[in-house]
């Protein structure tokens, strides 16, 4: 849709120090009844004012001759992207295998990985996940985080509200990793996008899912048939990120019966495929939590 745009002089406006290299101006974007002014100097250092407004409209930078009309051309999906991300999380790996996980991360498809709490497995993928999507190099555009609907032994009964806000007390600890890594708002304003965003494996069947980075969580809590409904949903350019504490299933008494050890056992041999494993020596949380586990390893 054309959007009209004014160029004038307005006379007794003072500059402001960030002005003065430069007339100032007076623009409006008038779209769809909707008034935006601010205050733009040409030969201003300082361009604040222009670039914030042209956020909010989404479009590309650009002044025209008064009263022209032109279609001003939306940013792309990935621009929005990389404008609200821009630039990767910060490099901060507290031991060499949560490097060597981050690597497999972004060099294969499908990464399946293994190991007990406090080992940083949600933390990593969380974070190779946001880089995916903040490096404007690539085109994924989306982070879909899944986990099963699986309670710690406390049932809390059928939940109200849409399947999204159902999900939220199982999705909650992902939320509080993307709030440490990108921050709050942040985080809002990509699930407001759409960019962010929560799905159920009850209702994944059917989906075909393309230039996206998905974050199984907890994937212990899964069945062999909920992994390979999974598994089979991967479209083109996009990478499964599956992680689960195998010693810590809600749902089966033998790990084995897990999907997250099917998967592990089953699909070896499968190149693009990668495998990771974490161990009581690698939790970087409280140490406390080692000596934890390893009673619990002993009376078992």
């Amino acid at each position: 849709m054309p959007i009209r745009v004014e160029l004038a002089i307005r006379e007794g406006w003072k500059a402001t120090e960030n002005e003065r290299f430069g007339e100032v101006f007076e623009v409006r974007f008038i779209s769809d009844e909707r008034k935006i002014l601010f205050r733009y100097a040409p030969k201003c250092e300082d361009r604040f004012f222009w670039e914030e407004t042209f956020k909010k409209l989404m479009t590309r930078r650009r002044i025209v001759k008064k009263e022209d009309e032109v279609e001003l051309a939306p940013q792309s999906r990935k621009s929005q992207i990389c404008s609200l991300l821009k630039k990767k999380t910060k490099e901060k790996f507290l031991n060499d295998n949560q490097v060597v996980y981050y690597d497999k991360l972004l060099n294969n498809q499908i990464t399946i990985c293994a190991g007990p709490a406090g080992t940083g497995k949600s933390y990593i993928s969380m974070k190779a996940a946001i880089d995916l999507l903040a490096d404007p190099n690539n085109t994924y555009d989306k982070l879909v985080i899944v986990k099963p609907a699986v309670e710690a032994e406390e049932k809390l009964g059928a939940l109200p509200g849409s399947v999204s806000e159902k999900m939220d007390p199982y999705i909650y600890p992902s939320f509080y990793l993307l709030n440490k890594l990108i921050g709050k708002n942040i985080r809002e304003k990509l699930m407001d996008m759409e960019v962010i965003e929560v799905m159920a494996l009850a209702y994944m069947r059917g989906l075909n899912i393309d230039n996206t980075i998905l974050v199984l969580e907890e994937a212990q809590n899964t069945t062999p048939n909920q992994m390979k409904l999974l598994l089979t949903r991967i479209g083109f350019n996009t990478k499964f990120f599956i992680s689960g504490d195998l010693e810590q299933t809600d749902r089966y008494k033998d790990k084995r019966g897990t999907g997250l050890y099917d998967a592990m056992e089953r699909l070896q041999d499968i190149p693009d495929i990668a495998y990771h494993q974490f161990y009581g020596e690698d939790i970087v949380r409280n140490p406390i939590i080692s000596k934890i586990l390893k009673k619990y390893e002993n009376s078992n």
